[in-house]
């Protein structure tokens, strides 16, 4: 069967119903038949995150590398400040590989900016692993950021555009989830590769970064490109047939379902029209707009305190944590591969919960969360540090792994979730983009800072996040919406926007009983 087409309708008629009122509600597109996940749908988007797996190894690889004696010995005087500069290097190219990406994510396609990405990612792996000069290695881990930072931003986008509505949380909360797993292998590869007495126990981990940007290569050119971006390319075929492979034929034999899917399709397609006829799309329009205002602040708000939790000061240097509570040896980096597995644990009760439980919930309750362990580590680091109360030291570690757990339960996988299901097509990858370099200058400023941090005032310095993540769970409590159960193109009405909805939600709604295509109408 082929999609209902509108395409006749003309501009003026699109353009005109931007002058309805935009507080009125709308007919959501709903169906018995959304829970149903296709096995392609899942093959494509737990392929593409392997590119996920890649950022996780490459953020997390550092943390056990700077402290092998070998790299110390190598690259000695291995100071606080280089030991900053490596990690936040590393952070200062994904901030312009993010940048890069809200131009090439439209202008690409999200799956050509992944494997551009990962072309990046073996060349920096290369880099890393032949370094010889520390200036060679922060320039790998520079390129490096660049490849994982276009990565961080555009596999979130190009899952919650390939997701079905009922289960957008699980797919796109993949990627939070294989960031997860990449940092514990790479903290397993630190651990393994400690016993080794020559520069292979530091190089090798560095090289390891090549493998699954390779895979990704080997497996990107088989993928789709997202429907809704090949819908704003004017490519209305091709996302068509992806959009019913994405459902599965089998799925579409049954008349209702194929009654749905086309109905999705053509809210899908007018949705994208509508924005593209107002020209929505230009970053102009992304910061004068108010709705789209609201959109930006929402979405670097939860960036930015995705951040200022501290997990990421926890996992680069929780080695040094270790250390400051009197752990030495190699049991300094098992722990540290032990620490990395706790995240991705959590992590899949996160994403399995979180199109039922939903998205603001999760965020303020582990903003809470979080502020009352890193008090309790804050505590106990200031009485059992240099002692030697091994209970006291053990009960502060505890508490160490309890905030990564805390942490995965809500904001690791949400702040990926969150910020492109509340952008609107034509913004989605600009607005993504500007927020995720939030996250990432927030993330250099701690990564330069923390080590001094701890090195002037000590455990002292957990009050500031203690603080902050208080403050996050406030601002999440009081002005973020919940978008469980929406479609992207529903979402719109949360900001006062016009939704195009579809025939079959009103055939639900007894409003209408022919079929004539998408149109935009509201509920009396």
């Amino acid at each position: 069967m082929e999609p209902t087409s509108t395409s006749n309708r003309s501009e003026t008629e699109l353009a005109d119903l931007s002058t309805r009122d935009p507080q009125s509600n709308t007919v959501p597109l709903q169906s018995p038949y959304a829970q149903k996940l296709n096995a392609y749908t899942w093959f494509c988007s737990t392929f593409v995150v392997v590119g996920s797996l890649l950022y996780g190894i490459d953020s997390g690889i550092v943390s056990t590398t700077i402290s092998h004696e070998q790299f110390k010995d190598y690259f000695a005087p291995f100071t606080s400040s280089i030991k900053g500069a490596v990690v936040s290097t590393f952070s200062g190219g994904a901030f312009f590989g993010v940048f890069f990406s809200a131009w090439a994510a439209d202008k690409w396609g999200r799956k050509r900016t992944i494997m551009f990405a990962a072309c990046w990612a073996v060349v920096a792996g290369i880099i890393q692993a032949a370094s010889v000069k520390v200036g060679m290695l922060i320039a790998g881990r520079i390129i490096g950021g660049f490849a994982v930072g276009i990565m961080n931003m555009v596999i979130p986008v190009y899952n919650s555009e390939i997701a079905p509505t009922s289960k957008r949380g699980l797919i796109t909360g993949l990627h939070g989830q294989f960031v997860g797993f990449g940092f514990a292998a790479a903290n397993w590869i630190g651990f393994g590769c400690s016993y080794s007495n020559t520069s292979f126990q530091w190089r090798f981990p560095l090289a390891f970064q090549c493998v699954p940007a390779l895979i990704l290569l080997c497996g990107l050119p088989f993928l789709p490109y997202s429907p809704r971006w090949l819908l704003e390319k004017d490519r209305a075929e091709e996302a068509y047939a992806i959009l019913r492979r994405l459902h599965g034929e089998n799925n579409l034999a049954n008349p209702a379902y194929q009654r749905y899917f086309d109905d999705e399709f053509e809210q899908m397609k007018e949705q994208i029209r509508y924005e593209h006829v107002l020209k929505s799309g230009t970053m102009k329009n992304l910061l004068s707009k108010p709705s789209n205002r609201k959109r930006l602040l929402l979405s670097i708000a939860i960036q930015v305190f995705a951040q200022l939790s501290g997990i990421n000061v926890v996992n680069y240097y929780q080695t040094d944590i270790y250390e400051g509570v009197g752990i030495t040896g190699h049991t300094v980096t098992l722990l540290a591969s032990l620490y990395g597995m706790v995240g991705p644990a959590f992590n899949m009760l996160c994403i399995s919960y979180v199109d039922r439980f939903g998205r603001r919930s999760a965020l303020y309750i582990t903003g809470v969360a979080m502020a009352a362990d890193l008090a309790i580590v804050m505590a106990l680091t200031a009485n059992y540090s240099g002692t030697d109360n091994k209970v006291g030291q053990g009960f502060a570690i505890a508490f160490i792994f309890l905030f990564t757990a805390i942490y995965s339960l809500g904001y690791n996988s949400i702040h990926y979730i969150y910020v492109p299901e509340i952008m609107n097509q034509e913004v989605r990858a600009k607005g993504t983009a500007v927020a995720v370099c939030c996250n990432v200058i927030v993330n250099i400023i701690f990564n330069q800072i923390s080590p001094i941090g701890f090195a002037n005032i000590g455990f002292k310095y957990y009050g500031v996040f203690i603080a902050l993540n208080c403050v996050g769970a406030i601002i999440v409590y009081f002005y973020f919406p919940e978008t469980k159960g929406k479609s992207l193109e529903e979402i719109n009405e949360i900001f006062g926007e016009e939704v195009v909805t579809s025939q079959f939600g009103l055939e639900e709604m007894g409003k209408v009983d022919h079929r004539d295509g998408a149109q935009a109408q509201h509920r009396e």
